[in-house]
């Protein structure tokens, strides 16, 4: 972290810029370091808090902006994509319209920023064909309290910056490990309980349709008919 922060001191501009640009460009290279140690200079007066903020979150309208056009170059492909992960899980709401849907799209966008697969966001909203203004209008609220929430944290907890990141390392590997196995045991019963849901409401439907087509041929089966 003492390198970082030296680094920061320098480069401050540009490093918030590219590790920001990188970690939200989908590589798994975390920026929270750099703007915690951005948010520590911060609070020795060695960096300006407005500076370093608003570097971040240029980077990551950049980053977004990318994905945007990715999306909207390849929307053809990628529509059946993004029905699929919507089928059946939003069939019986109606769509929104007005503040709602501008509400909901600034949340989901606010949070993606803080999610390994975030990427997925802008790339979602470069299919829909939303106007590219109207998207970075959307994104910037966004940008702004990632950007926010990791440089303030910094700022107020710059004392004990150091003692967590020795925590950190003293986890080391096994803290990593022990973190993805969380992840993925949470996520394989998300997937196990998605699947079972589907399958039990295929047999409700498939046990339904069978039913009717018996009913239908004791009809036609009774006499007189």
């Amino acid at each position: 972290m003492n390198q970082i922060i030296h680094f920061l001191a320098w480069n401050s501009g540009l490093v918030l810029f590219v590790a920001a640009f990188v970690e939200q460009s989908g590589i798994p290279i975390p920026a929270a370091p750099f703007l915690l140690a951005a948010g520590a200079l911060a609070a020795a007066g060695q960096l300006n808090m407005i500076t370093a903020i608003a570097w971040t979150a240029v980077a990551c309208l950049a980053a977004d902006t990318f994905w945007f056009y990715a999306g909207h170059r390849g929307k053809e492909r990628l529509l059946p994509f993004f029905a699929r992960l919507r089928r059946g899980r939003c069939a019986s709401k109606s769509p929104r319209t007005g503040i709602r849907a501008t509400l909901r799209g600034l949340r989901i966008l606010t949070i993606a920023k803080f999610l390994p697969f975030g990427t997925l966001a802008p790339l979602r909203a470069g299919t829909l064909d939303i106007n590219p203004v109207r998207f970075l209008l959307l994104d910037l609220p966004g940008a702004s309290i990632y950007a926010s929430v990791y440089v303030l944290l910094g700022f107020f907890f710059h004392r004990q910056l150091h003692q967590l990141m020795a925590i950190v390392r003293e986890l080391g590997t096994a803290g990593i490990v022990l973190v993805l196995l969380l992840v993925g045991v949470y996520a394989g019963f998300g997937l196990v309980r998605h699947f079972w849901s589907k399958f039990q409401k295929d047999t409700k439907d498939a046990g339904g349709e069978s039913q009717a087509a018996l009913l239908q041929m004791d009809l036609e089966n009774e006499p007189g008919k």
